[in-house]
């Protein structure tokens, strides 16, 4: 076999150049190519929550609450000092409280006595349960409401009748500023024209227990003015 040795002396030149050729590269790549820095890592502090003693505060402080039957031992402009079975509590008022008297009528702070029987309902504002935001608040021991009485007058005086009605034995009655005098056909009277033994109607604010009407409606005297006596026919 003859041997082309111009073409094998070709392959020898080419292969002797190329092998440094491919290393000088890859040397080169490799000297050029930055090093990567790690970027450092931080691992974030955990505070675990005593959850128990925030499930235990979450729970009582602004949970609705519900005090039956206190009793009123203490008072001032916002606030009532309630006691129950021995527990005391601070009951605190806002623009948002309603109040009501026994039978359902609107009430007022001013009006809860020290010694009154309460129910409270609100919001407590503390984990010991003994501080409440009151949103209604009903006095059992004013025990008014409105209401209308017949009856004749017994006793008066320049403000008050004593009135005997046929149920709810005797009844003193006050008259205020605004209270209106009628007579049978609804015309205006005075004080001085109602006198004793005259059948009345009596309307305002009963309070059952002191047996009095007060913030008086209207009072209407069925005896005035007198009918005239019916004459025989001859």
């Amino acid at each position: 076999m003859k041997l082309n040795i111009k073409k094998i002396t070709t392959y020898l030149l080419f292969s002797f150049f190329l092998v440094p050729l491919q290393l000088r590269t890859t040397l080169s790549l490799a000297t050029i190519s930055p090093t990567a820095t790690p970027t450092p890592t931080t691992t974030p502090l955990k505070i675990r929550p005593n959850l128990n003693l925030l499930g235990k505060i979450k729970s009582q402080i602004g949970k609705r609450g519900w005090i039956e039957k206190g009793i009123v031992t203490v008072k001032s402009d916002s606030s009532l000092t309630v006691t129950k079975e021995g527990n005391t509590y601070t009951v605190n008022t806002d623009v948002n409280t309603r109040y009501r008297r026994r039978f359902g009528g609107e009430s007022k702070l001013s009006e809860i006595s020290v010694n009154d029987t309460v129910n409270i309902l609100g919001k407590w504002q503390n984990e010991e349960k003994t501080q409440i935001l009151a949103t209604h608040i009903r006095d059992l021991s004013i025990q008014k409401r409105h209401a209308t009485f017949f009856g004749t007058v017994k006793t008066k005086t320049d403000i008050t009748l004593v009135l005997t009605t046929v149920n709810r034995g005797e009844q003193t009655v006050t008259i205020i500023s605004s209270t209106k005098l009628v007579n049978r056909k609804m015309e205006e009277i005075t004080m001085s024209d109602i006198q004793i033994g005259h059948r009345i109607r009596v309307k305002g604010i009963w309070d059952l227990t002191s047996k009095t009407v007060t913030e008086t409606i209207q009072i209407k005297d069925f005896s005035i003015p007198i009918q005239p006596s019916p004459t025989a026919t001859p």
